[in-house]
């Protein structure tokens, strides 16, 4: 019965890592970070991790906070950290892309055992290796940016704290 319920966690969390992950290294505040991806790609990302209206321009209903941060609570600390993030939905593919800070405004790290890296996005939905090859590509392009590059979620430890 254990075994069953593990197989099952796994096949489940496999379910939800179902995205493509690229990481950031950058001198760059989040926002100027988006103002040049915006400039130099197809990508349009706007402030918050999603939008406030649905897709049929009805206000959701969720707070400010869950709209505009990823937040992951830390149960050792009994805190909420919160991670600005940024959003994009393509209106040709309905593909997700979202831009995430590495580090929350109270300091803690999404992906701890990657300090390194500033800035994850994460692309849900189909995304073909050679728009994912593009958009590194332009991104590396940028001076600020040390590396950008495409890994794997199923490899780290805190894979959790990419879920939403």
């Amino acid at each position: 019965m254990v075994n069953k319920l593990v197989a099952r966690l796994d096949m489940d969390m496999d379910e939800e890592l179902d995205f493509t992950l690229l990481a950031i290294t950058c001198s760059l505040k989040d926002y100027r970070l988006c103002h040049f991806i915006n400039k130099e790609t197809n990508l349009n990302f706007a402030r918050g991790k999603e939008s406030k209206n649905d897709h049929d321009g009805r206000p959701k209903n969720k707070s400010e906070e869950e709209l505009e941060y990823h937040i992951i609570f830390d149960a050792k600390k009994k805190i909420s950290q919160h991670f600005t993030s940024f959003h994009y939905v393509s209106t040709d593919s309905d593909t997700e892309y979202y831009l995430i800070n590495n580090k929350s405004i109270e300091g803690a790290f999404l992906i701890p055992e990657n300090p390194h890296f500033d800035f994850f996005i994460i692309i849900k939905n189909y995304i073909c290796e050679d728009d994912v090859e593009h958009i590194i590509k332009k991104i590396s392009r940028l001076p600020e940016v040390v590396i950008a590059k495409e890994i794997s979620p199923k490899i780290l430890k805190s894979k959790e704290n990419l879920i939403f």
